[in-house]
Parts: C-alpha cells; sequence; structure tokens
C-alpha cells in the first residue's frame, strides 16, 4: 500500500544521477524537513530535522540533478513506499521509506518561499517515426 505525501524541505546532499538496470535516469537523496518549536522559555527553536529518503525518475532526476545541490529548498510530491531486500550479510531482510516521484505520479521542484528561481525550458528528445 502506498501513501500520498508533500513536504518542502531542504536536500540533504548534491543529488546524484544514477541508472537503472534498464538505464532509465534516476536520482535518489534524502530531503530534511526542519520544524521550528516554541521551547520552555516561549523562544521559537528548530527542533530535529525528519529526514525523508527520496527517489526521482525520468526527466525530473536530471532537471533536478542539474538544477540543485546540497542545502537547495525543493518541495516533494509522491507515493511513500517500503523497499525491502536481504542484507548481504546476513540475509535478514532489511526495509527503509521512499518517496518515490515518478512520470506516472508525483512531482518535485524548488521551494520558492526562500529562493528566487529562473525557469529555463529544457530541450524536449526528438521523437522516433
Amino acid at each position: 500500500m502506498s501513501t500520498i505525501v508533500t513536504f518542502a524541505g531542504n536536500l540533504a546532499e548534491a543529488p546524484e544521477l544514477l541508472y537503472t538496470r534498464e538505464n532509465k535516469p534516476f536520482v535518489s537523496c534524502r530531503v530534511l524537513v526542519n520544524r521550528r518549536v516554541q521551547n520552555d522559555d516561549g523562544e521559537w527553536v528548530n527542533d530535529e530535522p525528519t529526514a525523508h529518503n527520496v527517489k526521482i525518475f525520468g526527466s525530473a532526476a536530471i532537471h533536478l540533478h542539474d538544477s540543485c545541490g546540497s542545502g537547495d529548498p525543493i518541495f516533494v510530491h509522491g507515493l511513500e513506499r517500503t523497499e525491502s531486500w536481504p542484507d548481504k550479510e546476513t540475509g535478514e531482510k532489511r526495509t527503509k521509506d521512499v518517496v518515490v516521484v515518478d512520470n506516472r505520479f508525483g512531482e518535485v521542484g524548488v521551494w520558492l518561499k526562500y529562493v528566487s528561481a529562473r525557469i529555463e525550458r529544457a530541450a524536449r528528445p526528438a521523437q522516433a517515426s
């Protein structure tokens, strides 16, 4: 089962462009969401950030890789899924939650609350006849 999530935060590291076995581009990154809370003295302070594992596929992955770096504010709208795999050493089942953005569902973009951006249209790939 998948849950739809939307959040805004900062890239924890520069997005690295990777490729699937089928040679399809994707970015795997972490997005840190900061929350402000009031302490006992009534002061607003940063709470511990929540880290979200995000996988972005297709042209959005290429654009994110080319446009954003570590610390840049982005928003993510995608499907939260649980990935599982066997541990290479012990064979035990491992899991982690990942928010997936792909061409079928989801969006990713620059969070314009704290930065400005200049839009540059990407060239469309040539269509096969």
